[in-house]
């Protein structure tokens, strides 16, 4: 077993290209699901990236928020930079335990392609990019088509994530993140949602959602429905827009939940987030006439 800790991002893409070690950053996942894996860790050859610079960065750009891939989730609740996309700090500090939050990392919860991950779930509601490098180039892929289902990604061999791109317009948006679980932070999510909504109280510009761990993968509703979101956003329609999450779901039944019990959930956090971002709202522009 070889252990590389490269000092730049062109050392570790050449480390992958000539050695193809397996890529750990925080290890929270990796090594715990070790024992079911085909590798044995004894065995294998290790490429640590968390110590890459380039990985580390937390960039604002004119088209939109570039976070890097070995930032942890600790540092994401934490930063005053991200406050502008608070549906990922409200996720980023609901994995596991602090122990956990501190090494975790938003890359690694995105290669893992768990369907309960929880920070995978507001990147799929931003519409975010996974940008990939490789000795041969880079690449960047929309979330959605990235992670293709449970474990499951695009991720070529000899390829990183580099960073996660969320475009400007979800930046500073009214957003929330929500999920259900047994145990609070100590456990996995039976369900999750994360919304975005543009406008005020008494009138939408537009929203979107995203559902975790009620289906393979992350899921949102097709564009022409999430109009449905537009315009005012009383208890029948939001009662209807659960009711079309719950039905796009397909979730499963395990030790944790049975599906049509997660499946009703769907269609309850759905109608929560909607009425907590919108008391939100009021609250807001209430303050704002005092």
């Amino acid at each position: 077993m070889a252990w590389y800790r490269p000092q730049s991002l062109p050392e570790a893409l050449e480390l992958l290209e000539r050695r193809r070690p397996r890529i750990v950053c925080g290890g929270t996942d990796l090594f715990v699901n070790a024992p079911r894996k085909e590798y044995e860790a004894g065995k294998t050859d290790w490429l640590e990236v968390r110590g890459l610079p380039e990985l580390r960065r937390i960039s604002r750009q004119a088209e939109g928020l570039e976070i890097g891939a070995a930032v942890t989730a600790a540092e994401i609740w934490e930063s005053r930079e991200l406050r502008m996309v608070p549906a990922l700090q409200q996720a980023a500090r609901i994995v596991g335990g602090w122990q956990i939050q501190n090494r975790a990392s938003i890359g690694g919860n995105v290669a893992n392609a768990s369907p309960a991950a929880d920070m995978l779930v507001p990147l799929v509601a931003y519409r975010a990019e996974v940008r990939l490098a490789s000795a041969s180039g880079s690449r960047s892929v929309p979330i959605a088509d990235f992670v293709e289902g449970p474990k499951r990604t695009q991720l070529r061999p000899g390829e990183m994530i580099v960073s996660l791109f969320i475009p400007a317009r979800m930046l500073g948006v009214p957003q929330i993140f929500l999920r259900h679980d047994q145990r609070a932070a100590t456990d996995i999510s039976i369900v999750s949602v994360a919304l975005i909504l543009q406008g005020n109280a008494r009138q939408v510009e537009w929203g979107t959602a995203a559902v975790g761990a009620a289906a393979p993968k992350p899921f949102t509703l097709s564009d022409e429905e999430e109009r449905l979101w537009a315009g005012k956003l009383d208890a029948d329609k939001l009662r209807r827009l659960g009711e079309l999450y719950a039905q796009r779901s397909s979730p499963i039944t395990d030790v944790r939940a049975g599906a049509q019990y997660r499946r009703s959930l769907v269609g309850t956090y759905v109608v929560r987030a909607g009425q907590a971002l919108l008391s939100n709202l009021e609250q807001t522009e209430g303050e704002a006439w005092r």
